[in-house]
């Protein structure tokens, strides 16, 4: 799966509110979406066309959005597609979590390791 760039700032903002839409496709809810995107308490009422996004954001969009093309080339219908990230999974990766708790989690490299597991059932 090709990676997505997003160094200019529409990209980002578009980049952005596609993101949101994703997380709530895949069942996020608020405190959720905070904490993968780093964003404020009040991120509803931010107006993205002036906000400035630092580079921690950005990776944290891109991964999401690689994610999401990745379970899209990997699942046909939209119940896999967007319940993936909340369906209890036994891989040797998620070991029976959740892949969305997975990416939670304080670990730096975990959008990483999901992206990487779902490019590897690609290639199965």
């Amino acid at each position: 799966m090709q990676e997505i760039d997003f160094n200019g700032s529409s990209a980002t903002r578009i980049g952005m509110r596609t993101s949101l839409k994703i997380l709530e496709e895949w069942g996020c809810n608020q405190e959720q979406v905070q904490a993968l995107l780093t964003l404020p308490k009040n991120y509803n009422d931010l107006d993205f066309e002036q906000v400035s996004f630092n580079q921690e954001q950005i990776e944290r969009i891109s991964y999401i959005l690689n994610i999401h093309a990745g379970l899209n080339a990997l699942f046909s219908n939209p119940e896999n597609i967007y319940g993936f990230m909340n369906m209890v999974n036994h891989n040797h990766l998620f070991n029976g979590a959740k892949p969305i708790d997975v990416i939670l989690s304080e670990e730096s490299d975990n959008f990483q390791l999901v992206i990487n597991h779902i490019n590897q059932l690609l290639i199965r």
